[in-house]
């Protein structure tokens, strides 16, 4: 008997022992004998807006839902972003209803998926953390108790489909915070106990509703990610998690992302996980990372471009990081998650970079750089 629908027995039995697997991996400190079990995912969270206005992909077979795609080139896991209520403009469609269809296509192909919270109507990063409209005016002890509630409602709704996720991030990229103002910190004013004071009260809630969801329903808990963004900058990333461990969190594993023209070369991205994994002994994970696989505009005068702007370049790209976090020490290299591999270019649509740092090219088909991430799944 073989089957790839959620109804199917040996597929719920699949799920389970592939959430079991990854708990077993992640509970603790990773051993050496656990870094085979690498994740090896993407970031999918705009292929629904993307087909809608008419994205096409393909395969070594033909024309194919990109999902498939990417399953068939060795991807294991798709991360998924939340935002809490988007205004639909451009890709920022991104809400509970559109994040659960997205995870039931992902269930369907046997993959895991990570849930990424950005506690947010629009884009979280360093940059920018705007609170969600309707919590705008709430004092902060009201924002704490949204916080926990919204997580534990969210989780919730995904127990009770079916699609709990196997990973959850509490916050996108938050080397300084989120919720600003309340929850902002900065590496300047490493000294402000009273901001991170703030930040952690906000952490814990978004990690105690989690909880909440998971005693509710009888669930497996899913591993908490703190994603911070600071790669090449090992003083920031030990600031960071230096409070983080002093405010006795409870996560699991640290994410990152790495965008060299941003954070720098191989080498300042192998220094800072080597110091994250060896001091603070958590499995690291890079939850975005992407390259060019062409030329265009946007990489004019950009500092650290080391590989060819191609598809061998970009290939080559991959593999290089996937090496940097799989020779981690202790085998905490834990996973690589490429980052909108599913932004092409379409007509009267905007495309990130043009579609150059797709894992599709301009027709839609699937470049050398998805294999080459995809084999770093394989023992």
């Amino acid at each position: 008997m073989s089957c790839r629908t959620p109804d199917c027995p040996m597929f719920r039995v699949s799920i389970s022992l592939l959430s079991l697997a990854l708990a077993a991996l992640f509970a603790g400190e990773a051993s050496a004998s656990d870094a085979r079990r690498f994740i090896a995912g993407a970031d999918i969270s705009a292929l629904a807006t993307l087909e809608a206005r008419g994205a096409h992909y393909r395969g070594a077979k033909g024309r194919a839902d990109a999902l498939s795609v990417l399953r068939d080139a060795g991807l294991n896991c798709f991360r998924l972003r939340l935002f809490v209520a988007p205004n639909g403009e451009g890709i920022v469609t991104n809400d509970l209803d559109y994040t659960l269809a997205l995870a039931r296509r992902v269930r369907k192909t046997g993959a895991a998926f990570m849930l990424d919270l950005h506690y947010s109507d629009t884009w979280a990063d360093p940059a920018k953390q705007f609170k969600p409209a309707a919590w705008a005016g709430l004092p902060f002890e009201k924002l704490e108790a949204a916080v926990r509630e919204y997580t534990r409602r969210t989780l919730e709704r995904f127990i009770a489909e079916g699609l709990a996720p196997e990973f959850v991030q509490i916050g996108n990229e938050i080397t300084n915070g989120l919720l600003w103002p309340e929850g902002r910190v900065e590496f300047a004013d490493a000294g402000n106990a009273a901001a991170w004071s703030r930040l952690a009260r906000l952490l814990r809630a978004g990690i105690e509703g989690l909880d909440a969801a998971v005693t509710n329903t009888g669930a497996q808990r899913p591993q908490v990610i703190f994603h911070i963004e600071s790669t090449g900058d090992p003083a920031r990333t030990r600031w960071w998690l230096r409070e983080a461990q002093r405010a006795s969190l409870a996560y699991d594993i640290v994410g990152f992302s790495f965008y060299p023209e941003w954070h720098g070369g191989l080498a300042g991205l192998r220094e800072t996980l080597e110091m994250a994994a060896t001091e603070f002994k958590k499995p690291v994970m890079v939850v975005e990372t992407a390259y060019p696989w062409k030329n265009d505009e946007h990489w004019s005068g950009k500092k650290n471009l080391d590989w060819p702007l191609t598809p061998e370049g970009q290939r080559q790209f991959i593999s290089d990081v996937v090496e940097t976090v799989r020779a981690l020490p202790d085998g905490r290299g834990a996973g690589v998650f490429w980052w909108h591999p599913e932004s092409i270019q379409i007509e009267g649509a905007h495309a990130w970079n043009g579609g150059s740092c797709a894992l599709f090219d301009d027709h839609g088909a699937v470049l050398p750089a998805a294999a080459a991430l995809g084999q770093s799944a394989r023992p």
